[in-house]
């Protein structure tokens, strides 16, 4: 491209300007790493002007640094971590490659049932390596133990990036005492204005990594009670491909996705995403919750 470098450089920083805001960020970032005359134009305000959402919800205070932000600036500090939302109860980031916006739903700010009975759910605090890696809430929500599994969280569709699809991720990982998470199967579904837009089977009691030959391996997690308790046997559960498995991240933390959804221009409407296993009839304990993100997917 720089062969061309010549022509490219008669055209003015506004022109430049103008062509690279109609690109993507990264494909900005590709124009001024090969291209000279391209440099100065990808720090304008107006092209990133065109790369940060229309409407950015408001902010917790002290999120942003004081010193005013260019809008690079902007962008890069809200693609590289999340930032809260006032109350602490919601955070938000923006995605790298698109800028569309992303969320994640505390614990504390869904509807769990019997969420506020101390004898079936707890709060407990995270570690600040954990809250610190992830510029995020401080608390979780610990099954201690329920009949009736119900977790369920909205969004209004205005705070999400127009045209655009997304997916829901539930959050979590397992106590050190586990029990019945794997059998019968979760049920997740995502609504958008009260219809349903995506229906799904989930097991939080499993996992699913790619292997060494880099084909995908299932795994069940088997819970510390099973030699002195009736259980199912974990080697007759129906793994079937149309349920879904949580994967595992580094730091010990699983997600699952709950369903997708589309984003069309001008939807005004509740997006609801529930996670529930009220049919089974099993005693369930041992799961951790610490939030619901939802984000773009491809």
């Amino acid at each position: 491209m720089e062969a061309g470098g010549n022509e490219i450089s008669r055209l003015s920083e506004e022109v430049l300007a103008s062509i690279l805001s109609r690109t993507s960020p990264p494909d900005a970032g590709r124009c001024a790493a090969v291209s000279r005359a391209f440099l100065a134009a990808t720090d304008s305000d107006v092209v990133w002007s065109c790369f940060l959402p229309r409407d950015l919800p408001r902010l917790a205070e002290g999120v942003l640094p004081h010193a005013p932000l260019s809008k690079k600036g902007l962008f890069r500090c809200l693609s590289d971590q999340p930032a809260l939302l006032p109350g602490n109860l919601v955070s938000m980031w923006l995605d790298k490659k698109t800028g569309a916006m992303c969320y994640m739903l505390s614990a504390r700010s869904k509807h769990i049932s019997w969420g506020e009975t101390i004898d079936y759910w707890e709060r407990i605090k995270l570690g600040s390596d954990e809250i610190q890696a992830n510029n995020s809430f401080c608390e979780a929500a610990q099954l201690r133990g329920v009949w009736w599994l119900l977790i369920r969280g909205e969004i209004h569709s205005t705070m999400l990036s127009p045209n655009s699809k997304y997916a829901a991720y539930m959050v979590f990982k397992l106590a050190d005492e586990f029990f019945n998470l794997d059998f019968p199967f979760q049920e997740a579904s995502i609504s958008v204005g009260g219809i349903d837009d995506s229906t799904r089977q989930v097991c939080l009691q499993a996992y699913i990594e790619d292997g060494d030959d880099g084909v995908p391996r299932k795994h069940i997690l088997r819970c510390s009670w099973e030699d002195y308790m009736p259980h199912t046997n974990c080697d007759a559960i129906p793994l079937t491909e149309d349920v879904m498995l949580p994967r595992r991240s580094a730091d010990g933390w699983m997600e699952v996705e709950l369903g997708e959804f589309y984003n069309g221009e001008g939807c005004d409407s509740e997006v609801s995403v529930c996670l529930k296993e009220t049919e089974g009839g099993v005693w369930k304990t041992g799961l951790i919750v610490w939030g619901i993100e939802i984000r773009t997917k491809k």
